[in-house]
């Protein structure tokens, strides 16, 4: 994944081919997408469908942590303070539902 160049703030990746990809949304949420743009001429599909598919886990990779810093490194990765280890759960709640029965 060296040949991915990540703009996290404009969130945009840049392969070295030429191919970019604009993505909307926050990686791993179900309103996370993206669009290719720039594709090089002649390149096959296959090989098209394997760099978006690279592109994106490229994207994810540099996506900070929530509550992390908002930067990422040419490499891709999230830069990580050291120290900052807080990490926020949350627990869905499980509707019950009451039956209509008389009582």
């Amino acid at each position: 994944m060296d040949d991915w160049q990540i703009d996290v703030e404009s969130q945009k990746a840049r392969h070295s081919s030429g191919l970019e990809l604009t993505f909307e949304g926050r990686p791993r949420t179900k309103h996370f997408s993206g669009s290719p743009s720039r594709v090089p001429d002649g390149m096959q599909s296959l090989e098209l469908v394997r760099l978006i598919r690279e592109g994106y886990q490229a994207f994810e990779a540099a996506w900070p942590e929530e509550g992390g810093p908002h930067v990422a490194q040419a490499t891709g990765k999230p830069q990580q303070e050291e120290g900052s280890g807080v990490k926020v759960s949350h627990r869905r709640r499980r509707k019950l539902s009451r039956s209509n029965s008389p009582g």
